[in-house]
């Protein structure tokens, strides 16, 4: 199964992801199978990512919405992927657009527009801040992905983004290590990736980085219990692998 299937992701979506444990590559593999699905896409940010590397990438850079409408309809008529931003950084981070700026895309001839609402500087599991995430009312479809590496690591800032807040809506102590009862209290807490979600989006997490039967069977005990405290559909898989999708519950 794609990603495409399995987060039922159509024409004229726009797809926000957030949390951590592999946000931008599944960016990427989103916007692989709408290339093979020949639609004209927008990758975006509304914080700060490193800038996109890819070979078949244009990048459109301005603050301005009237200029950036023009951009990206030019853009598009000759390259079905590009990525746009307001500036580069001096350590090449680019600066993401005003989350209002979201159906301007599609208006300008985007047919699919994939974002990375939050940051986690590049930890598997982080909760958001006061400030966290930014995700555009225009979201259609609503990511949390989570690494599956996360589990065991100790709750520090060295293996896992705002530590103390992973804590709190865990509800575990500072420093003990991540269990699949966490990382689901995280995913599912109003505070967590329940956080600010526009109206009748779709949520559906994605445990990502499931390579093998024992990342399998963990993934599958999170899952559970995810359903168990909010019915949902979750996927689990690997964002960089030729089968991206492992998986996919529904608890309705």
């Amino acid at each position: 199964m794609k990603l495409f299937d399995a987060f039922n992701i159509s024409k004229n979506d726009v797809v926000s992801l957030v949390g951590g444990g592999g946000k931008t590559s599944t960016m990427f593999a989103l916007a692989e199978e709408a290339k093979d699905r020949e639609l004209k896409t927008v990758l975006t940010t509304t914080t700060r990512i490193y800038r996109p590397n890819h070979p078949a990438l244009s990048t459109i850079l301005t603050g301005n919405s009237q200029g950036l409408s023009f951009a990206i309809s030019k853009k598009l008529a000759v390259n079905s992927m590009v990525v746009a931003g307001t500036e580069l950084t001096p350590d090449d981070k680019l600066v993401g657009l005003n989350p209002d700026l979201m159906p301007l895309l599609l208006d300008a001839g985007a047919e699919l527009v994939i974002v990375e609402a939050d940051g986690a500087a590049r930890k598997p599991l982080k909760a958001p801040a006061a400030h966290e995430p930014v995700i555009p009312t225009a979201s259609t479809v609503v990511i949390p992905v989570v690494g599956i590496d996360c589990l065991d690591q100790p709750i520090i800032q060295d293996y896992i983004h705002r530590p103390e807040l992973v804590a709190e809506l865990g509800g575990i102590d500072l420093g003990k290590r991540v269990n699949p009862e966490v990382v689901a209290k995280v995913l599912t807490h109003p505070l967590g990736f329940r956080k600010g979600l526009p109206v009748n989006c779709r949520w559906i997490p994605f445990i990502n980085k499931v390579e093998t039967n024992q990342s399998l069977q963990q993934a599958q005990e999170i899952a559970q219990l995810i359903g168990k405290y909010l019915p949902c559909r979750v996927v689990i898989g690997a964002a960089r692998s030729a089968n991206p999708v492992v998986e996919v519950i529904d608890f309705q």
